[in-house]
């Protein structure tokens, strides 16, 4: 009996130590994300996208696009401007956007909430004047942030509520200048 009692608390102790050690890892940070505003576009109402940055050394997807270990990834919705027809880009504002007039709003994601970024961006691969990159940031923005987002069609409207959520006038340049350029529906 006294063994069976011991190898109980044994188990236990084990299960105990396990089930920490997973709730820990759920809990760490493993992207950055930014929702960004670009009002220089050829359209003249501005262009909303979303950028990652690995914050692991591990390879993690964004949306259908691998992030190498400490990489990163644009991601947006274009009509006109898409290379290959209208649709949802990866890198495409690499070369693009013009960074003096960019906005930035950040958040960090934990696996589950890049995992529900992932379903939403992968959900949608159109392009149409209500359903614009406007419509596709937001919905990714809104699946992993805290702090949604109001979609008011114009991409001039989301980026006065990126400042008013405490957005940052040209936060950084981060892109990767030689990435390339891949339409969603090719992956």
């Amino acid at each position: 009996m006294k063994k069976l009692l011991s190898v109980l608390l044994a188990m236990m102790m084990l299960l105990t130590v396990v089930s920490f050690g997973a709730s820990a890892a759920d809990d760490t940070n493993i992207a950055r994300m930014w929702i960004c505003s670009e009002m220089s576009t050829n359209s003249g109402i501005g262009h909303i996208f979303l950028y990652f940055e690995n914050l692991t050394d591990k390879t993690i997807t964004v949306g259908k696009y691998k992030v190498a270990p400490h990489g990163d990834v644009s991601v947006g919705c274009f009509g006109t401007e898409g290379p290959d027809g209208a649709g949802v880009y990866y890198n495409l504002e690499t070369y693009l956007t013009h960074y003096n007039q960019l906005m930035g709003l950040s958040t960090e994601l934990t696996a589950a909430e890049l995992e529900a970024t992932n379903r939403k961006l992968n959900s949608f691969d159109r392009w149409d004047p209500i359903f614009n990159c406007n419509y596709f940031a937001l919905l990714g923005w809104n699946a992993g942030s805290d702090s949604d987002i109001a979609f008011l069609i114009f991409p001039g409207l989301t980026r006065f509520f990126i400042r008013l959520k405490g957005g940052i006038a040209n936060p950084y340049d981060p892109f990767t200048r030689n990435a390339p350029v891949v339409k969603q529906s090719t992956l």
